[in-house]
């Protein structure tokens, strides 16, 4: 009978390895040696034809010949061999595999279609399959090392996912003896378990509370975003922390649009970790640094951290940082400064940060660091210490950990120094207390523990539905342009998509004559705009395409004018005509809103200061469809140019309203058509009556 989940996987009663060698310095040997020799519990079987024992355990021709069924097998066999084997031991009734084996999709057209037959075996049979192309995993309570790592790191409760191998046992080196984990996975190629999977699992796993992953790539944003909202809420927060690769240029794709050229693959990994409450980590210090300080401590109850220091320099800097941090260095109460003043030496600083002197011995700072942590304003605790001719680094090592054990709120300390702190340090880590060398990184890892529990406040509304979408009407347009193997929508195609999802359009004509379109300014009425019609013509400005406030009697000479102007700019461009259309409101705010699907992961929406600047000022907030009401508003509020749009000055600003509600239809419409590749709204012209916004031009692009 299979275990629930995946721990047939990763908790296995027994193990079979295909592939054990008796050569030394070889996979199959190292795995072997990790699985005998490591104290693990369970039953291990080496499957060697050529070999009778290894490291004392007796060996077996082929997987039939053990006679039992093993729960888990891990496979280091050549690549071409794989899928035989791994369809042998599920008819066998195997539960789980681990691939260790390269030779897959890595390697080119042949390799991808053995992991393709991977992949179909483990779905037609149910088999947990991790791999392939990986070293393995580690669980440390079990004692289980199934990989081809050199040991196993010290239990505690941080769960790692590492896409890249090497990087996995590059993480177990650097955290010895800091940081200790849970389970140790690589993922390798994810043929059938992926990160998504695998954090669904330690996210109800009882021996994890911090979840942390490198990936190179993933798959599926809504998913993720659900789950990591979903993970930060139970009862018990796991905050998941992420190292991603590729933050360059040389990552991006080249667009045709606006959006396109804003919204890099890096920007949508920032907007996908953010909207999932998801760290994102910018170097392998910060992650271990961030894992560290989150397998450590408590969530705070709020942003104030209260400095003690022996030098009045870091306790200034500590301050600095902390107001950068988004965190507050805020007054003690009188009740604890008047303790203070009591307690410590007249020159020392009472305030915060509290000062306790370079002379300060241990003592000194024992009696700040009790009144500190019973201040009622007291979120966290920094501790800096200094070395000084008097510093007592082991004693107050071992004050500091007394007061985290006596208060249920996070402190980290800064010991500020080199080989004379060095032994306090190892007391600290020893005793779970996150040590760092400089004040800044230590705020900084405290205003991630404040922007999960900020997080963790976080309530959402349901999805909003809209009672007012035509779908059919906007179908019919998408139809026609794919009838005609077209990537873009025409204009007035374009219009009839908007309107059928309750877009605020001006009203427009479509003029193929000079005549035409004077006839239709008239029926408009007022002053007008003409814009060029071109399925050749992404950008009409650029092209020249626009003419704005021309009056109904200027409209036929001012048509031929326009067709002169972009026949000049674009001479292969097929014209089709002008839409006239309405003069907007002047003086509103511009703003972009688009789409861009990422592959693989979704649609990423975007809302920017739009208009002729829009990549100028490049002052964008992205955020992945679905999205729910607070997701819209939040991207609002994530400009820089946020103030304005509230207004300045006495200038007035926009109605919000327009904007959210615009960017919760678009959401709509890319899930209804996910088949839109890229989409621009550019301008919206938003003004403080929320009636008066209008989308003056938009464009969209589909496969």
């Amino acid at each position: 009978m299979r275990k629930e989940s995946l721990d047939s996987l990763f908790s296995p009663d027994s193990i079979a390895l295909i592939g054990a060698s008796t050569r030394l310095g070889t996979v199959g040997n190292d795995i072997a040696k990790n699985l005998i020799l490591g104290r693990f519990e369970g039953k291990v079987f080496p499957v060697n034809p050529k070999a009778d024992e290894l490291y004392g355990v007796r060996c077996y021709p082929d997987i039939r010949s053990i006679g039992s069924v093993p729960e888990l097998v891990i496979i280091a066999i050549p690549a071409a061999s794989v899928p035989d084997m791994l369809r042998e031991s599920a008819d066998l009734g195997v539960a789980a595999a681990v691939i260790i084996s390269a030779g897959f999709r890595e390697t080119g057209q042949a390799g991808a279609a053995l992991e393709a037959e991977v992949a179909r075996i483990a779905a037609e049979t149910g088999m947990l399959v991790l791999g392939p192309n990986c070293l393995g995993f580690l669980h440390t309570g079990l004692r289980l090392n199934a990989s081809f790592a050199p040991r196993l790191p010290r239990r505690g409760p941080v769960g790692f996912l590492s896409q890249s191998g090497a990087l996995m046992t590059a993480i177990l080196d650097l955290s010895e003896g800091k940081i200790g984990f849970s389970k140790f996975v690589s993922t390798g190629n994810k043929a059938v378990l992926d990160e998504k999977k695998l954090l669904s699992y330690l996210s109800t796993d009882p021996e994890t509370r911090v979840i942390a992953f490198y990936a190179e790539g993933l798959s599926d944003a809504p998913s993720l975003i659900t789950l990591g909202r979903d993970v930060l809420a139970l009862p018990q927060a796991k905050p998941i922390i992420a190292l991603k690769s590729g933050r360059t240029e040389s990552g991006m794709r080249a667009s045709g649009s606006h959006t396109g050229s804003l919204a890099g693959t890096d920007a949508a990994y920032d907007a996908l970790f953010r909207q999932a409450f998801i760290l994102r980590a910018d170097s392998v210090r910060e992650f271990l640094d961030t894992i560290d300080t989150l397998s450590n401590n408590t969530l705070p109850a709020g942003p104030h951290v209260t400095i003690v220091t022996n030098a009045g320099g870091l306790g200034v800097i500590a301050s600095d940082a902390a107001t950068q941090a988004g965190l507050s260095v805020s007054a003690l109460t009188k009740d604890t400064t008047d303790a203070l003043r009591l307690l410590l030496p007249a020159a020392a600083s009472v305030g915060n940060p509290i000062d306790v002197l370079g002379d300060a011995q241990s003592d000194r700072y024992e009696t700040a660091l009790t009144l500190a942590s019973k201040d009622p304003g007291t979120d966290a605790i920094l501790v800096i210490l200094t070395p000084q001719s008097m510093t007592q680094a082991d004693k107050t090592a071992r004050v500091i950990i007394k007061t985290k054990e006596s208060c249920d709120k996070p402190v980290l300390a800064v010991f500020a120094g080199g080989h004379s702190l060095s032994h306090g340090t190892d007391i600290l880590r020893e005793a779970g207390v996150s040590v760092f060398t400089y004040p800044e990184e230590a705020i900084s890892a405290l205003g991630l523990l404040h922007r999960i529990a900020a997080w963790r406040e976080k309530r959402f509304s349901p999805k909003r539905s809209f009672q007012d979408i035509d779908r059919d009407r906007a179908e019919k347009a998408f139809a026609s342009a794919r009838s005609e193997h077209r990537s873009q929508l025409t204009e007035q195609e374009t219009r009839e998509v908007f309107f059928a999802y309750g877009f605020p359009l001006l009203e427009s004509r479509f003029a193929p004559t000079a005549e035409e379109a004077e006839t239709a300014a008239r029926e408009i009425g007022g002053r007008v705009a003409l814009k060029i019609v071109s399925p050749d013509i992404i950008h009409k400005t650029d092209a020249g395409g626009v003419m704005l406030d021309i009056g109904p009697d200027e409209v036929a000479s001012k048509y031929a004018e326009l067709f002169d102007r972009v026949r000049m700019k674009k001479p292969e461009a097929r014209l089709d005509g002008v839409t006239v259309m309405e003069m907007g409101i002047p003086d509103g705010k511009e703003l972009i809103l688009g789409v861009k699907r990422e592959p693989g992961l979704g649609s990423l929406l975007l809302v920017g200061m739009g208009g002729i600047y829009t990549e100028t000022l490049r002052d964008v907030s992205f955020r992945f469809a679905p999205l729910v009401p607070e997701d819209a508003v939040e991207m609002l509020s994530e400009l820089r140019s946020f103030p304005i749009l509230k207004g300045v000055r006495g200038e007035a600003g926009i109605d919000m309203t327009a904007v959210t509600d615009c960017l919760q239809r678009l959401s709509r419409l890319v899930e209804d058509f996910p088949e839109i590749t890229e989409l621009d709204i550019n301008p919206l012209s938003a003004h403080t009556d929320v009636s008066a916004s209008r989308i003056l031009d938009a464009r969209i692009s589909i496969d």
